[in-house]
């Protein structure tokens, strides 16, 4: 008797503190980068108008306005994908000295298919 209450005991702890270690928060430090919450960088998407040597132009809608907003890339700039004109793209932005420097560029190929 006295050994099936030790042994419901033993398994009621070790039930409590597996409970106990799931319920706490994951640290900062074990979450990876891109699950991490991304700064509070603004974002434009649209498609690219033109391409420069350090610079390219997205076109964007707002509303029923037509905008060209001009960003740069520095080496700090991560590019997922290839820039080409007509290719849709979404840029996380910073603000430096009045222009808008890409932070983060994702972009989309442009599809090939050709309107009738």
């Amino acid at each position: 008797m006295r050994f099936r209450t030790a042994l419901s005991l033993a398994s009621i702890f070790i039930v409590c503190f597996t409970v106990a270690a799931w319920a706490t928060p994951i640290p900062d430090r074990l979450v990876p980068p891109r699950l991490a919450p991304s700064p509070d960088n603004p974002s434009e998407s649209g498609k690219i108008a033109s391409i420069g040597d350090a610079t390219f132009s997205l076109e964007v809608m707002k509303g029923q306005e037509r905008k060209t907003i001009e960003f740069l890339v520095d080496d700090d700039t991560r590019v997922e994908g290839k820039l080409q004109i007509g290719s849709q793209a979404t840029v996380e932005y910073r603000t430096a000295d009045g222009k808008n420097v890409a932070v983060h560029v994702v972009v989309a190929p442009a599809s090939g298919l050709k309107a009738r």
